[in-house]
């Protein structure tokens, strides 16, 4: 645990010894998100307060930070920037926006960036425990639900220890690289011993080799909602495969009115719900479904 605050500290202070100009944050081991806009103060979330600075970067600036974090090869991450982020070793992903260049209605290329949002990955051991006697062999499977930025993939990790030390084999499909943030194909989280991750890989292509490939008896992925990923995830449980999944809902009645989802609850891929709410990591309901 100390270890990894310690990751978590040492990406922020990375992350803002590459601005133009120091930025000093009192509590980095409580601080969330950073989020920079051309021309604009910096504005910092903590856990339990938000924090505008003095400081601001031009559009030229926030270019050369992007460029510097993306180790000046930008042209290696062109995919991941056209879906509008990319994601650090450690896990925590960089949103960022700006003039996109389009042909027949497909993003081809970011061109201009105008802000950024750096949302810090955290590792929390034991943030699942309330919803540890869902985690069983038998229980169905489990759809957490919140707005972003309270904490789904931080609980989806603690989920997949908690499956692991039960003694089910766990499938992570890890799109984004956030879940078990990889390197090398290597989670650098630690995830548990029965653990296998399928790192980088569009969802849907991750979850039928990983079926065909691993026998899972749990399967962990984040934000679903498309019906590609509905038609994979029922897949998945009618092989008889435990889901543990996140989708963005600030309630279960929001999630019904997406397509996807209401089609995934219906179909029986889930037995239970867990909304997030109010603070970041706080369990605000548990819903049999």
């Amino acid at each position: 645990k100390r270890a990894r605050e310690q990751e978590a500290v040492r990406v922020i202070e990375d992350f803002l010894s590459v601005l133009p100009r120091p930025v000093r944050v009192e509590t980095p081991q409580t601080l969330l998100e950073v989020r920079i806009r051309a021309g604009k103060r910096i504005a910092l979330r903590y856990l339990d307060r938000e924090e505008m600075l003095d400081e601001t970067l031009t559009q030229d600036e926030l270019a050369r930070l992007v460029s510097r974090l993306l180790e000046h090869s930008l042209y290696a991450w062109e995919s991941e920037l056209c879906e509008g982020f990319f994601t650090l070793e450690d896990g925590s992903r960089v949103g960022v926006c700006g003039r996109y260049a389009v042909r027949d209605g497909q993003i081809e290329a970011l061109v201009y960036i105008g802000s950024l949002c750096l949302r810090i990955a955290r590792e929390v051991r034991g943030c699942a425990e309330p919803i540890r006697a869902l985690l069983g062999r038998e229980t169905g499977g489990v759809l957490v639900l919140s707005p972003p930025g309270l904490g789904k993939t931080t609980l989806l990790r603690d989920a997949a220890r908690w499956m692991s030390a039960a003694g089910l084999n766990v499938a992570i499909a890890d799109e984004r690289s956030e879940i078990a943030a990889c390197r090398h194909g290597v989670p650098g989280f630690d995830l548990g011993e029965r653990v296998d991750v399928m790192d980088g890989c569009h969802k849907v292509e991750a979850i039928a080799r990983l079926l065909r490939s691993m026998a899972p008896e749990a399967l962990v992925t984040d934000e679903v909602g498309s019906e590609e990923d509905a038609r994979a995830l029922l897949d998945a449980a009618r092989c008889g495969v435990k889901l543990v999944a996140s989708a963005h809902a600030g309630s279960l009645e929001d999630a019904r009115q997406r397509p996807a989802i209401a089609r995934m609850l219906r179909g029986g891929a889930f037995a239970h719900a867990v909304v997030l709410g109010g603070r970041a990591g706080h369990i605000r309901e548990i819903l049999a479904l």
